[in-house]
């Protein structure tokens, strides 16, 4: 069969999509992957919508700066950040080489539909990050990757940077978003029961509304699939940008450089973590010669 061309990114496609495969995600019984999707519908919190324009900018930065002809992408809640990188190149998406991974075969199947929707071709890896990669593995031109580290204890963190920069060809970058809680206190970020009250409140009542409505869901089922999601959603904390960028430089990348997100773009940003002070940083840098 003949796979459709090559679409251009649309945010109405994407959320499409996302509502045509909450069926099989249900059947998956993922709390974390289920409600990051069905949160998002409900327009509770933004995921990478309110990041997507400043992303979208730094990747093209870099495909001007040296061609870029392969993508791995590390670590995956859903398949947004592989439509942030299919927004960033267009059609021309189609040409690359692009790999997701995650541990979890849950974000891999909506990676999958969702480059076969819009026709181009993705590889899958089901893969511990924290893992070091194969030394005879491929090289990638571009490692990409976003709030993974609020998922790695603090002390392995360090290891897990030199793992993706241990991905990248010579003269790749590793391109990293991150949040950041300066003196945000205790590491361990967990949902107090007001905020999982507040997000279920918050979650029935844009069910009550016409243009968020999940009519597959009784708010009985709703509320489950939000309490579920804020047990499953224990992060750690990151404390500072000298942390990211000592990581950077530890593992053997040149050029880095750290940079707070717009405040501006990221005004509309609807977080899922705890409420706390912090701040979205990019990180970049490049593997040496």
């Amino acid at each position: 069969m003949t796979p459709p061309p090559c679409a251009t990114y649309h945010h109405a496609a994407r959320r499409g999509l996302l509502l045509q495969a909450l069926p099989a995600l249900l059947a998956m019984q993922s709390p974390y992957h289920t409600g990051w999707v069905v949160l998002q519908l409900l327009g509770i919190i933004s995921g990478l919508d309110s990041e997507r324009a400043q992303i979208v900018r730094h990747l093209r930065a870099l495909a001007r700066a040296r061609p870029i002809a392969s993508v791995y992408i590390a670590g995956s809640a859903d398949c947004g950040l592989l439509s942030v990188l299919h927004e960033a190149f267009g059609e021309g998406i189609a040409a690359l080489d692009v790999r997701v991974a995650d541990r979890s075969p849950v974000p891999l199947a909506l990676c999958r539909q969702y480059a076969g929707a819009m026709g181009f071709a993705v590889t899958l890896e089901v893969h511990d990050l924290c893992a070091a990669p194969d030394p005879d593995g491929c090289r990638f031109d571009l490692v990409l990757t976003h709030s993974l580290l609020s998922f790695i204890a603090p002390d392995a963190r360090a290891a897990l940077v030199g793992h993706l920069a241990a991905r990248l060809d010579v003269a790749g970058s590793l391109l990293l978003y991150q949040s950041v809680r300066a003196q945000h206190g205790l590491s361990l970020l967990a949902y107090s029961p007001q905020q999982v009250d507040s997000m279920v409140a918050a979650s029935l009542a844009a069910q009550a509304t016409a243009a968020r409505r999940l009519a597959m869901f009784t708010d009985h089922e709703l509320e489950s699939i939000v309490r579920a999601f804020c047990a499953a959603k224990i992060t750690h904390a990151v404390a500072s940008v000298d942390e990211l960028a000592g990581n950077a430089r530890a593992a053997g990348l040149t050029g880095v450089r750290c940079e707070p997100l717009s405040a501006q773009d990221l005004a509309g940003h609807r977080p899922a973590t705890p409420e706390s002070r912090y701040v979205k940083w990019m990180v970049q840098g490049q593997r040496a010669a």
